[in-house]
């Protein structure tokens, strides 16, 4: 088989010759293509036109392609991440389901007027009124072509910023068949009309004397086995449509998870998964609190309502006025003698006062506002007396609506401080 010649002249700086047999697939023709560019394009799609059975709609879908993958130098640069998937790689999978109206957007337009459209920079691609041309710009393409031919529009994309190459045109003339040449003669035209190169006289004018003749020849060596090849062929694709169904499969359960997906590329799933992580994750720490404040709430509620049973009963066995009386003034005035501790608790209305004396040791105060901390009262006033060996504190607070016995609060502040 005769090696492959690319040559540069004044009017193609990268034709195949005609002598090489042509690839019978459409797949290796595109791939022919990128292997014959000097620049580095990231995947080639051919789109072919089909006809709706039911209106007869004009429409572009996928034909073939082939993903060449990210240059070399940022294929090194991510070695690490080895099981990732690149923005570009998920761009061209995602494409493979989709189809466009042949007369809107960037394909459309190319093939219904034989004009090609080359799109260069990021802020052309986002201005540019399609939105085809602008998830290419959010998936990292900074560099979009759409060349029309006769069976339909082949696109080609890439990460790196391109200029108008006249020799990829003529190449994708030589290999699908087209009989369209485009005009340059506007180098920073969204479209580019076809028309005859021999009636341009600036595309004469700019590319006369670009340089000499150069001609490069592959090594020739032994053919590799076509079975051999085809086995490695088919195990590649294999092992791609593998991968490329079990990462679709997680980031579908994924959509399907998160309520809310704002955009629907890889980067904003991933973001908006995250916020509502973090979402549900402040909703667990609001209802945990809400749930330790009703267990003191409950709490006191108990505490309270025992005692009160407990009062009820002494004063029931107790007999005579004498005993009524006694637990009156009890309640006005609780004292607890424990290891020198004396607390003393009176309610009137929604105001309460506590007093508490104790031996100045251990912090006495820092455990008394714990306590109180503990059992959420609002407190109104305190004041701290230190004499001698004894620390005396007053605290007046705002009685909550589930405290309604002062034996109930003082049995709550004694459990806590004898901690």
């Amino acid at each position: 088989m005769e090696a492959t010649e690319i040559i540069a002249s004044p009017s193609s700086s990268s034709m195949i010759s005609h002598d090489d047999q042509l690839p019978g697939s459409l797949k290796g023709r595109l791939k022919l293509i990128l292997q014959n560019e000097a620049e580095w394009w990231n995947y080639a799609i051919f789109w072919q036109t089909s006809t709706d059975a039911k209106d007869g709609t004009l429409s572009l879908s996928w034909g073939d392609g082939h993903f060449q993958g990210m240059s070399a130098l940022v294929s090194t640069l991510k070695k690490s991440e080895a099981f990732s998937v690149s923005d570009a790689e998920w761009f061209y999978l995602t494409s493979v389901a989709q189809s466009f109206n042949a007369r809107d957007g960037v394909l459309g337009r190319a093939f219904s007027s034989g004009s090609l459209v080359w799109l260069t920079g990021g802020r052309l691609l986002e201005s540019y009124n399609c939105e085809r041309a602008k998830e290419a710009q959010i998936y990292g393409i900074q560099t979009l072509v759409c060349i029309p031919t006769g069976a339909g529009v082949l696109e080609l994309g890439s990460s790196d910023l391109i200029k108008e190459n006249w020799s990829l045109v003529q190449q994708v003339d030589f290999l699908f068949g087209s009989h369209h040449s485009p005009n340059f003669s506007n180098v920073s035209a969204h479209q580019l009309p076809f028309q005859d190169p021999v009636l341009s006289p600036d595309l004469e004018t700019d590319e006369r004397g670009k340089g000499e003749t150069v001609r490069q020849t592959r090594k020739r060596g032994r053919k590799p086995s076509a079975v051999g090849r085809d086995n490695v062929r088919r195990h590649h694709v294999e092992a791609e449509r593998q991968r490329r169904e079990k990462m679709n499969s997680r980031f579908y359960v994924l959509r399907a998870v998160v309520p809310n997906v704002s955009r629907m590329d890889k980067a904003s799933l991933l973001a908006d998964a995250v916020g509502y992580i973090k979402e549900l994750r402040r909703r667990i720490e609001e209802l945990e609190s809400q749930l330790q404040k009703s267990n003191k709430k409950a709490e006191l509620r108990a505490t309270t309502s025992s005692s009160d049973a407990v009062d009820n009963q002494s004063i029931i066995t107790t007999a005579g006025v004498t005993s009524l009386d006694r637990k009156t003034t009890e309640n006005r005035a609780i004292s607890h003698k424990n290891n020198h501790l004396e607390i003393e608790v009176k309610i009137v209305g929604k105001a309460g006062m506590i007093r508490v004396q104790s031996k100045n040791v251990n912090y006495p105060s820092t455990r008394l506002m714990e306590a109180v901390r503990d059992l959420e009262l609002e407190v109104e006033h305190a004041t701290i007396t230190s004499v001698s060996e004894l620390m005396l504190q007053d605290v007046v607070i705002r009685v909550p609506d589930e405290v309604s016995s002062e034996d109930g609060l003082k049995a709550l502040l004694l459990r806590r401080l004898e901690q």
